[in-house]
C-alpha cells in the first residue's frame, strides 16, 4: 500500500493542554481520507501540522512516496483570507502569482469555471455568498496543481445546495484527477458520501483507522422484509437456517444475519410465491456508528 502521508506519535501541546497525543496517521495516495471527531479532538490542529502551518511538539511527519517524492499541497483552514474588494479572477490572479505558477489569467478563469464560478469570475467577491466563497476558496487551493488538498469543514455553514456543489467538486477531483484528499466535517452522513477512509479522533487522540469497506462491514444493520405473509417468509428463513429475525409489523420482517445472502432470500421468497414489495439492507448511519466508537473514549 502505497502512504502519500505517514505521521508517527504526532503531538501538539499548547502550555497545559495536549490538542493532539501521539497520533500515526496513514493516507494512502489517491484517498479521501475524512477525519471525523468532535469540537477540540484535533482535528484542525493535525490540518495545521500537515499544512506547515503549526509544528509539532513531539512526533514527525513525512508527506510524499516513490511516485510523488515532493508533492504540492492546497490549503483551506478556517477564513480563506480573500480580497473582498477585488473580483474572483484578482484574487485567484494575486494567489499564482505569489505560488510562482507560470501560466496566465486564463488558467484562473479555468479553475473559476470549475467551481462553478465562471460567471461570477469578474465580480467582487465580497458580495459573495457564503457558498461561492467555498467554492472560491477551493478554486484558491487548487491554484498550484496540489497533489495533496487540505480542506477544514469546507461544507460547515452551506445550504444544501452548497454542500451538493463541493460535493461534485471532490468526488471530480478525486476520481478523475487522483488528488489525495484529506478532509474534516462535522456533518458525518455528508463525508461518508466522499470519503474513502476515515481517522476517528476524540480528545487529541487517533482512536481508529478504517476504510470505507470496513466501516459499513462494521455498522450493525438489518434486512428490512415487506411481504404479504410473514409466516411463509419465516419459513423460508428457517429453512435456510437463518433464525435471527424480528417481525416489527404483519407485513414487516427484519433479518438481523447473514446480510451477504440477502439475494438468496429474495429469490427463495419469490419461488414459494411470497410477493416481496420490498427487500433492503438498513444500516446504522455515520454519525451513530462514530458516537459509537467514542462512546468509551469520552
Amino acid at each position: 500500500m502505497s502512504y502519500i502521508i505517514t505521521t508517527s506519535d504526532l503531538t501538539k501541546q499548547y502550555k497545559d493542554v495536549t490538542a493532539v497525543d501521539s497520533v500515526d496517521l496513514h493516507v494512502e495516495e489517491g484517498a479521501v481520507y475524512g477525519l471525523i471527531g468532535r469540537n477540540g479532538a484535533g482535528k484542525t490542529t493535525i490540518l495545521k501540522m500537515l499544512s506547515g502551518l503549526a509544528f509539532p511538539t513531539e512526533g514527525s511527519i513525512s508527506i510524499g512516496n516513490d511516485h510523488i517524492r515532493k508533492p504540492r499541497i492546497g490549503v483551506l483552514i478556517e477564513e480563506p483570507g480573500l480580497y473582498t474588494s477585488l473580483s474572483a479572477v484578482k484574487n485567484m490572479e494575486i494567489k499564482r502569482i505569489a505560488l510562482g505558477v507560470p501560466g496566465s489569467e486564463k488558467r484562473s478563469r479555468e479553475l473559476l469555471e470549475f467551481v462553478g464560478l465562471a460567471n461570477w469570475a469578474d465580480v467582487r467577491c465580497g458580495s459573495f455568498s457564503l457558498g461561492m466563497r467555498q467554492r472560491l476558496s477551493i478554486a484558491l487551493a487548487l491554484s498550484g496543481d496540489p497533489d495533496i488538498l487540505i480542506l477544514d469543514e469546507p461544507i460547515n455553514g452551506l445550504d444544501p445546495q452548497g454542500i451538493l456543489d463541493v460535493r461534485r467538486i471532490l468526488m471530480k477531483l478525486s476520481k478523475e484527477d487522483g488528488k489525495t484528499i484529506l478532509i474534516s466535517s462535522h456533518l458525518l452522513d455528508e463525508l461518508g458520501k466522499v470519503a474513502t477512509v476515515y481517522g476517528i479522533l476524540e480528545r487529541g487522540h487517533l482512536l481508529k483507522e478504517a476504510s470505507e469497506e470496513e466501516i459499513i462491514n462494521a455498522m450493525p444493520g438489518y434486512v428490512r422484509f415487506i411481504v404479504d405473509d410473514t409466516a411463509a417468509a419465516k419459513t423460508v428463513l428457517e429453512s435456510m437456517g437463518i433464525y435471527s429475525y424480528q417481525t416489527k409489523s404483519e407485513h414487516m420482517i427484519h433479518v438481523l444475519e447473514q446480510f451477504e445472502r440477502r439475494d438468496e432470500m429474495l429469490e427463495k421468497m419469490v419461488m414459494a410465491g411470497i410477493h416481496v414489495h420490498e427487500c433492503q439492507i438498513i444500516r446504522e448511519s455515520l454519525e451513530q456508528y462514530f458516537m459509537g466508537v467514542t462512546r468509551g473514549e469520552a
